[in-house]
């Protein structure tokens, strides 16, 4: 008998395990690895958002991250037409707009912050067999001849929930007939903390800043064309990024293999079911083109634990109807409004519609020019909107006028060949 069952032990279910833990609840963690496996390494760099950030900090796992970049500038600009808009810390106070950190890296704190807790108990390798649930407990039987009670089973089993599976919730889901090709790239030039989001007509050029002259590249492209590009020689692929990317980093080199992930769309029409929750991927998955998923998993994290322990500190029971409908209430205008904002962009933008193209060039002049618009698209990339659980407290930021580019048409250091 414990007061939660976490399923999955990763980014999301881990960093729930603690923030519980930490508040006096007894957690039990389920996960298919190992505690002593090695973690490996998956290509992607995390661009953590500032209310990612609170929520690391305030566990006490942010403190303990080594090589760290911040990102102080976004370059955003448009393949097709020459349009671009940036996004800068200096229109915020309070520090960098987000942070990059691997992901390899973030997984091996977060498990290491969660053996220091007496009160979590983890129950790897292991994996589900059977789930049970009744108007009073949560019952999980693992393959390691297990049986786990609990008022309340949290899912954070990844894209592929098995325990959303079991609880038959249905799913509004689509795929984007595009891949994302995920690798590190060094380059001659030094990326000075920039992260660039360069959209082509067939899916966005995302780099974000890794410690020295690397960034961390994710590129979205039309899956015959991923099969295409995966086959090239390293040097052949530095060579086509180059082509579509342009010289404002110097050269490119290829600095890692080449990992793929095919891109899709999966809602559930609901986060809770009978004693049972879920968080993170298994709650949501959406297009990467903004960099936000793991950013909104970390704030399903946030208020499901801010939940559950004013349920716990009020003697409640975790699992009741109530208290599960509160987290839904909260959680679902931020994750439709993320999947709107992606699904969006990649229609607007992975295309060569002449209407489309216009509406862009629109588009970038208005949030350029607009700087109550921008800080309002900064505010909600760092997650400083809505609810303000207790693992973050929300800022106060004050906004300051960016200055102006040295020239009206190329701003200092972006000499994109076809954006700018």
């Amino acid at each position: 008998m414990t007061d939660i069952i976490i399923v999955g032990g990763g980014l999301t279910g881990g960093t729930l395990a603690c923030a519980l833990a930490e508040k006096g609840l007894q957690v039990a963690v389920v996960d298919q690895v190992g505690p002593h496996s090695p973690t490996p390494t998956d290509g992607r760099s995390f661009a953590l958002s500032r209310s990612s950030f609170h929520i690391l900090s305030k566990l006490g796992i942010w403190e303990t991250l080594d090589d760290v970049t911040p990102i102080t500038k976004i370059h955003t600009s448009d393949g097709v037409l020459p349009q671009w808009v940036e996004f800068n810390e200096m229109d915020v106070t309070g520090g960098p707009l987000g942070y990059v950190v691997d992901s390899a890296l973030l997984k091996a704190k977060i498990l290491e912050k969660v053996f220091s807790f007496k009160n979590i108990t983890l129950h790897a390798p292991q994996s589900v067999l059977r789930m049970e649930r009744t108007d009073f407990h949560a019952f999980i039987e693992t393959n390691g001849g297990e049986t786990l009670k609990a008022p309340l089973c949290i899912a954070a089993d990844g894209r592929f929930s098995h325990l959303r599976t079991e609880a038959q919730i249905p799913l509004i889901k689509w795929s984007y007939d595009q891949v994302a090709i995920v690798c590190h790239l060094t380059h001659t030039l030094p990326h000075n903390n920039q992260a660039f989001e360069h959209f082509l007509p067939w899916g966005p050029l995302a780099f974000v800043p890794r410690p020295g002259n690397e960034s961390g590249l994710v590129w979205s492209v039309e899956k015959e064309k991923a099969d295409v590009f995966l086959a090239l020689s390293p040097e052949d692929f530095a060579a086509e990024i180059q082509a579509h990317f342009g010289d404002c980093l110097g050269q490119f080199t290829l600095s890692s293999k080449r990992w793929s992930y095919a891109l899709s769309v999966c809602l559930p029409k609901r986060l809770i079911d009978t004693r049972l929750a879920l968080v993170g991927d298994a709650a949501h998955t959406f297009h990467p083109v903004a960099g936000q998923g793991l950013n909104v998993g970390f704030r399903d994290v946030s208020v499901l634990a801010d939940v559950l322990t004013e349920a716990f500190s009020l003697g409640l029971d975790l699992g009741a109807s109530q208290v599960l409908k509160t987290y839904q209430k909260r959680r679902r205008g931020d994750i439709i409004a993320m999947t709107l904002l992606t699904d969006g962009m990649v229609r607007v933008f992975s295309n060569q519609s002449r209407v489309l193209a216009r509406v862009r060039s629109v588009g970038f002049g208005v949030v350029k020019y607009v700087t109550p618009l921008r800080h309002m698209m900064i505010r909600h990339a760092m997650g400083m909107r809505g609810h303000a659980p207790f693992l973050w407290a929300r800022e106060r930021s004050t906004f300051q006028p960016t200055p102006k580019p040295i020239s009206k048409n190329n701003p200092k250091g972006a000499t994109h060949k076809k954006s700018v």
